[in-house]
């Protein structure tokens, strides 16, 4: 069951009871393809068949909020997950078919999280492309990977986070919305700062 499953389908149940529907049953325990992405969301976009999208949620939910995870809190990664799958069910025709879904779901998922730490205060959005860790700020050396990770400025904890979701540097750039070298010189920076940071006990 995903982290935000219980929402999302009460979401998905109380649209289609207004809609004189009933929440179709669940498709059979079985994980498809990644080729099969699209072929299942093709099935819900013509057919609304809401079997074809619980699939893609159970299979894509879970890593769509630890990515938000990394770059928020709870609170804010629950809510924009949520809100990349409504927006998924309201307007499934946003997505064209180019065997990129997972691409297209983190697109989503990164554009709405900008958006939200605009309208919130609590973080930094810093998209530049060198930047280090303020050299003002207290930095902790820890043994937690994670804590260190929480430490790199938002850029490079989000190349770094996605590198790790086995997403391609074009596809890394596709998803921040910036070229392959900025992605690259990112990912550089991010190593080099994890390796002052993180600091493992023996």
């Amino acid at each position: 069951m995903g982290i935000a499953r219980l929402g999302f389908l009460t979401s998905i149940k109380n649209r289609l009871t207004a809609a004189g529907q009933e929440t179709a049953p669940t498709l059979a325990q079985s994980s498809p393809a990644a080729s099969s992405w699209d072929s299942l969301l093709q099935r819900y976009q013509t057919t609304g068949d809401n079997r074809a999208l619980e699939a893609l949620y159970d299979e894509h939910a879970n890593r769509l909020y630890y990515y938000l995870l990394v770059m928020s809190d709870p609170n804010t990664a629950a809510d924009v997950t949520q809100k990349v799958w409504l927006k998924l069910v309201e307007s499934p025709h946003l997505y064209k078919a180019q065997g990129q879904f997972q691409a297209w779901l983190f697109t989503v998922g990164h554009r709405m999280l900008i958006d939200e730490i605009r309208r919130d205060k609590r973080w930094t959005y810093d998209d530049d492309v060198e930047s280090l860790p303020d050299e003002h700020q207290e930095l902790r050396h820890c043994d937690d990977f994670h804590q260190a990770l929480k430490q790199l400025p938002f850029a490079q904890r989000e190349a770094f986070s996605l590198q790790q979701e086995d997403f391609s540097l074009q596809d890394i750039a596709t998803i921040c919305n910036v070229p392959v070298e900025t992605v690259k010189t990112r990912l550089r920076y991010a190593r080099d700062n994890l390796r002052k940071l993180w600091k493992p006990t023996a």
